[in-house]
Parts: C-alpha cells; structure tokens; sequence
C-alpha cells in the first residue's frame, strides 16, 4: 500500500457514545391493520420526503456528556409508509429512531419511535407529529398521553440541513420543559434511499400500525421494558444482520485496552489507495468494539451494497494516522438482501505508514 495513504477521523470516546443514548432517553424517556388502507390526507405527509438519506453533524448537549463534532446516520424506507435508522454505538449502546403512519384519535398522523439502550438498560420512547408548518420546514413531536408537558422533538429542515431540537422536563421534574439538545445535520447524500424508494413506491398514504388503543391507562407513551412495546424492534421490518468476523494479524501488538472500530459506508473511503475525507458523508454504521472481539453481529442493517473497514487506534487519540491498525483491503464490499443474516470478514493487517 502506497505511503500516500492517511486517515484522520474523529472517533467518538466511549463516553460520547453514551451521549446518544442519553440525548434519546432523554427526549421523551396491536392491532395490525394491513398496508394498502388509504387516508386521502395524511396530516404531515411531507415529512416522509424530507427525512430520508446520509445525514451527519455535530451534537450539542445540556447532559454531562458535553458535545461532539459529528452523529452520522442512515435513514432509509423501510416500507411503504416508514423510514428509519438504526445506529450501533458500542457493544452496550443503540439508538433506533423511526419514522411511520400511525391511525390515532381517528385518523392518520405521523408517529416517531425512539428506541435507546445503554448498558443493558432500554427505553422506548413514543411521540406524535401535533405541530407543523411546511412553509418553514417544520415538524414537532410529542408524547401521545402527556403531549408537550412531557417531551417534544422539533425538525426543521432549510435546504440541505436538518436541526433537531429536543425538550425535556427531566422525567417530570421540572416545568416548563428545558432544551435538552440540538443536533445540527447535513445532508450528505440520498443515493442510499434509491433502492428502498423504489422497492416500496414510498413514501405511500398508507397505515404502518393502529395506535387507537396502544396507550390506554397511560400517563406518557414511554416503555421501560419491551413487554408491553406496541411496535417491537423485532417486528421492524425489511433490515437484515451482519455478523462481521475480526481477524487480527499475528505480526501485530494488541493490548488488552485497544479497541476495534468497525465501518460500514455506503460508497468507498478510498480512491485507489488515496484516502478520501469528502466520503465520510456516507458512513453508514459503525461501532466500538473490544480488540479481543473475535465475532460480532450488527442488527438492523438496511439491505444494499456496502464497503467495510477496521481500524485500531493504537496511540488513543481518536484518530486514525501513522501507526495506528486497519484492514488493507480497502476495496472489501458486500451485499446485504432483505431480512438476511449474512457473514462477513475482515482482516486488520496494515499498519498506516
């Protein structure tokens, strides 16, 4: 591999990770009916066509967790009428975040669904699209039972940029509610949705779930437990799972305190051997994981085509440069079909020169 090669990437510290699970948490915590019901109207409707595609940008927090320069997700179609991301921060620590039409109080409306793990420790948090004005490019969600005395979830959209601001009263706690967080997107690419678009003609008038009773004897739309989740992450449809095998080349020194981060991006980071900065908009999933980590399997994946890298930051200064591990087979792409469990492999073979 050419000398050429260098890679400068911010990766996030654990307790970063953590951060997502707290900005989530923190935003708020069956009726099937078949696809093909159609609402003539559907109140934010539009919606479905603005949230889809590679977005990425930096998060501020009001948590002790603090801020950092970059959440990259992936939302894409994942039916007629639902689109979604399902991020893998580390071992312990997902945030699932979708998007669907629900039948609520009579009629159709948007719902949003949050679900975040930490430590073994999971919420699943339910808000309903109340407010909008697509003239301005905005969205509000809130909690179905206690609407915005709760939690509520604000979208605007200006060209290509997204901020999502989210309200908090710190689990009744405190009144009015406070700003809990801000995530400031970019629009990195939509070639992701293509596929999915046109798999499912979406976004589509259609009913994902009727909500009529989903909350009944509720004081807020917030799970604890998956027991009683009218929506399970189970009954997520069309996404498969990668179980990625990590080889480590013997010739190289691993301690117990070194960590795995594995990389899936929906184009290649790499021009022959040249690193390319600008394709880091189409990180797609990623996750951090211990050096020991022979096995891994990474749920919830959107079925396409995707490039795979490994790296191991030896100097722990959240960076990839001279020094450091990665896989030298920077072309290395598989498939993913829909609802499939498929094996892949990599092999962190190189040291960056």
């Amino acid at each position: 591999m050419k000398k050429k090669l260098k890679i400068s990437f911010n990766l996030l510290t654990p307790v970063l990770f953590a951060l997502i699970n707290v900005l989530f948490l923190a935003s708020a915590c069956k009726k099937e009916k078949p696809l093909g019901t159609v609402e003539p109207e559907i109140f934010g409707f539009s919606f479905f066509s603005k949230i889809p595609g590679l977005w990425h940008g930096p998060v501020t927090s009001a948590t002790p967790a603090g801020n950092f320069d970059n959440w990259y997700v992936d939302f894409r179609p994942v039916s007629a009428s639902q689109v979604s991301h399902f991020s893998l921060l580390d071992a312990n620590t997902v945030n699932n975040l979708s998007f669907f039409t629900v039948k609520h109080k009579g009629k159709l409306t948007l719902a949003m669904r949050t679900e975040g793990c930490f430590n073994n420790q999971c919420c699943i948090t339910y808000e309903v699209l109340d407010s909008i004005s697509e003239a301005n490019g905005y969205y509000r969600f809130s909690d179905f039972v206690a609407g915005t005395n709760r939690a509520y979830t604000e979208f605007i959209f200006t060209n290509n940029q997204l901020q999502m601001k989210v309200y908090t009263n710190k689990f009744n706690t405190v009144a009015p509610l406070e700003p809990h967080s801000v995530w400031t997107a970019e629009l990195g690419s939509r070639s992701n949705v293509v596929e999915a678009t046109e798999h499912f003609n979406y976004p589509q008038p259609v009913m994902t779930k009727d909500f009529s009773n989903a909350f009944n004897f509720m004081s807020e739309s917030i799970f604890f437990s998956f027991v009683n989740d009218p929506y399970k992450s189970e009954d997520q449809p069309y996404v498969g799972n990668v179980n990625v095998n990590i080889s480590i080349d013997s010739s190289l020194t691993v301690t117990g305190t070194d960590k795995v981060f594995v990389l899936f991006t929906t184009e290649s980071l790499f021009d022959g051997f040249i690193f390319n900065a600008d394709n880091l908009k189409y990180i797609s999933k990623y996750v951090l994981l211990p050096a020991s980590t022979a096995s891994y399997q990474i749920k919830n994946v959107h079925p396409g085509t995707y490039y795979i890298y490994a790296f191991i930051d030896k100097n722990y200064d959240n960076q990839f440069l001279s020094g450091d591990y990665m896989n030298s087979n920077v072309s290395q792409s598989f498939i993913l079909l829909e609802e499939q469990n498929l094996e892949v492999y990599t092999l962190i073979d190189y040291i960056i020169p």
